[in-house]
């Protein structure tokens, strides 16, 4: 029995090294976070933390909403390093830019809470002008973690995580006055954007590779079909993640959303775990002749099995928030266990999901990701304005359940129409269909 297992997993070894790379990647993401907001919270207000977590709540959700799906097309169509891997990269690069660009002035334009007034105000067009360049580099991080993980140099996706969470605290040391929400959320985004887009200069050395926009691919129209299809899947999947935290901001008070980003912020941590598994799987799903079911009930046994052991540490140290973070952040203790116990019936989910688009199954990506969207944000936009954090937690909670029964029986019914992993659509598959040879499912 326990040769079998270890002949397994020699079999995954760069799903599972890459995956345990990615969770340390989050642990250091989490306590260096952490570690940042909570001397925030003891030396400034919570009034001044709420509008921070508010404006760094913003970047993240046009960073989100500015992707256009190409953190899921680079890590099928710009995996190696070909000619074409390069161009169809660079592309992404460029419209993520002009995305995120975009997404930052009809944000701003449009939402008019305290803290985004307070940033519009802040040193005339300086204070949008920066809100669009943290925007747009912590984007092109994320793009950049996932061109990184397709090379499997994990050492680099770790080695940036440690070196932006540094960076943070001798630029929090500065003694800045005033506009200090501004000036918070400049130091928790500022090493994240510079790293994006010091990470795509560097790129070519790591690629062997320079960045070049020309000539274009023959799979290009494929490929832009399918970052497309995905873009429209990744922002009803991932929505909730970036949209709970706007709802809730845009509903209650600047200390209430203070504690509800504390919270907010350890539970994204654990959902992060089953994400980064996803990855690596979509990153290594039916590659070197693995096979890619064997893959998902691994990742599935390590992500569930990861989540509940968060939810019980969630639950029985919950009073270690107030110990830590002061009294004026009950509220943050008490929607904890909620929110982290979201992240078991997340993990079922996102790891079906990713099966389902490594195999390119557009009936099944659509439904797991419509189902997990409007299943939390319709009774997050009805709960929030009544019940505030306890309803934003509840919402998040019920939609999980609600979207990973949808994507086990799209699992389950995806099986039965299959008996062998035969139907992993390869790149060369998208190539073909750009041509009219092959149908882009």
């Amino acid at each position: 029995m326990l040769r079998s297992l270890r002949h397994r997993a020699l079999g995954h070894r760069h799903l599972l090294t890459g995956s345990a790379s990615l969770v340390l990647t989050a642990g250091v993401q989490a306590a260096s976070g952490a570690l940042f907001w909570l001397i925030a919270a003891r030396v400034d207000t919570q009034t001044d933390v709420g509008h921070a977590t508010a404006l760094f709540t913003s970047v993240l959700f046009v960073a989100f909403v500015g992707g256009v799906g190409q953190p899921v097309a680079v890590a099928r169509f710009a995996a190696g390093r070909t000619r074409d891997d390069h161009v169809l990269f660079a592309w992404g690069a460029v419209a993520t830019t002009l995305a995120c660009l975009l997404a930052a002035f009809v944000y701003l334009a449009v939402l008019s809470p305290s803290a985004v007034d307070e940033l519009r105000d802040w040193h005339g067009a300086i204070g949008p002008a920066l809100f669009g360049f943290l925007c747009i580099g912590t984007a092109l991080s994320l793009l950049l973690d996932v061109r990184l993980m397709t090379q499997r140099r994990w050492g680099l996706v770790l080695a940036r995580a440690v070196i932006v969470g540094a960076a943070r605290f001798p630029l929090l040391a500065v003694p800045v006055q005033s506009n200090r929400a501004v000036w918070l959320v400049v130091v928790a985004a500022l090493p994240t954007a510079v790293s994006g887009f010091g990470g795509i200069a560097f790129l070519p050395r790591v690629t062997g590779d320079r960045h070049r926009l020309r000539p274009l691919p023959t799979s290009t129209p494929g490929v832009v079909r399918f970052s497309l299809v995905n873009w429209a899947s990744t922002l009803t999947y991932q929505a909730p993640t970036f949209a709970i935290p706007v709802i809730v901001l845009v509903n209650v008070s600047a200390d209430r959303n203070a504690s509800f980003y504390v919270a907010w912020g350890m539970a994204a941590v654990a959902a992060y775990i089953p994400m980064a598994i996803g990855q690596a799987l979509l990153a290594e799903g039916g590659r070197d002749g693995a096979h890619l079911r064997s893959q998902v009930r691994l990742a599935i046994v390590v992500a569930g099995g990861l989540m509940v052991a968060a939810t019980v540490i969630a639950t029985i140290g919950r009073d270690l928030v107030t110990r830590v973070y002061g009294d004026d952040y009950r509220t943050a203790a008490d929607v904890l266990p909620l929110l982290v116990a979201a992240s078991i019936p997340w993990a079922a989910t996102s790891v079906y999901l990713t099966e389902a688009r490594v195999r390119q199954r557009s009936g099944a990506t659509v439904a797991i990701t419509l189902a997990l969207s409007v299943a939390i944000l319709g009774p997050a936009l009805l709960l929030v304005p009544d019940h505030g954090l306890d309803g934003a937690a509840w919402a998040y909670l019920g939609g999980n359940c609600f979207a990973a029964v949808v994507s086990v029986i799209a699992h389950v019914t995806a099986r039965s129409l299959t008996d062998t992993d035969s139907d992993v659509t390869s790149p060369a598959a998208v190539e073909a269909d750009a041509i009219g040879l092959a149908p882009l499912a």
